[in-house]
């Protein structure tokens, strides 16, 4: 099965200690959960790609979990709060679950988009393994695909937007 994600939580192979706040939106245009979370320390830095630091004391991470929607935003800030990447989640099901905490379901297919505007596609040999093996069905593998072109169509996976869209999420959190 696909890895469920809770809102709010860090991955503790790299995150020693961390705070976090989850908020719901119901704004006319923004409807789901947000989290915040602030790493206090890490256990060593995560490094990915060139020299990428993803994880490391002081950064944040903001995550969007819209509703009726197959995909989760992850915004990544280095300590002097500067955008290190936008990282999207194609999602099985976004939803909450018997505790009230927002989740997702990855549906293995990610995406980055890169202050540059680059955009990086992450795991299409998982997705295509997961659909080998029957973990999924060719319908959740081709939706997959189906959201990852709608985000770019839809100028979701875009700089601006992503720059206008997470400063309002944060400013939530004040």
């Amino acid at each position: 099965m696909e890895k469920r994600k809770h809102l709010g939580t860090a991955n503790k192979k790299y995150i020693k200690s961390f705070s976090s706040k989850i908020i719901r939106i119901d704004e006319e245009d923004i409807k789901g959960y947000a989290s915040l979370l602030k790493v206090e320390e890490v256990h060593r830095p995560y490094m990915v790609g060139d020299g990428v630091c993803l994880y490391d004391n002081g950064y944040s991470e903001l995550c969007f979990l819209p509703d009726n929607e197959h995909w989760t935003l992850w915004a990544i800030y280095d300590e002097n709060g500067d955008i290190i990447e936008w990282y999207f989640d194609i999602t099985r099901k976004n939803s909450v679950d018997e505790s009230g905490t927002p989740y997702c379901d990855d549906l293995y297919l990610d995406a980055a988009l890169m202050p540059d505007g680059q955009i990086f596609v992450f795991d299409e040999d998982e997705l295509k393994d997961a659909l080998d093996s029957g973990k999924i069905s060719q319908d959740e593998f081709d939706m997959a695909y189906i959201v990852l072109d709608e985000l770019k169509v839809k100028k979701i996976i875009d700089v601006a937007y992503m720059k206008t869209l997470c400063s309002r999420l944060q400013l939530l959190f004040i």
